[in-house]
């Protein structure tokens, strides 16, 4: 069986994308509308391009208060020695 070690970001989406490009309903639920490129894109993409590089896999992404909190999990790979 898998075992798994984790982490977490957390962006400060404020820099990133322009408030009013988020949009959030009454039950917290919050999306970004009409991102063009060049506008947060890029950032995501190296940001995921980078992590990506390093084995961790992006499980859940959150949006809070102008951040957004992002878990990551990677596989512990067992060295086994005979």
């Amino acid at each position: 069986m898998p075992r798994w070690t984790y982490k977490t970001n957390l962006v400060d989406l404020d820099k990133i994308i322009p408030a009013e490009k988020v949009q959030c309903d009454l039950k917290g639920d919050c999306f970004v509308t009409d991102l063009q490129e060049g506008q947060g894109q890029p950032y995501f993409k190296q940001m995921l391009d980078n992590e990506g590089q390093g084995e961790w896999e992006l499980v859940q992404a959150e949006y809070h208060g102008g951040k957004l909190l992002l878990i990551w999990k990677k596989e512990i790979k067992e060295v086994f020695v005979s």
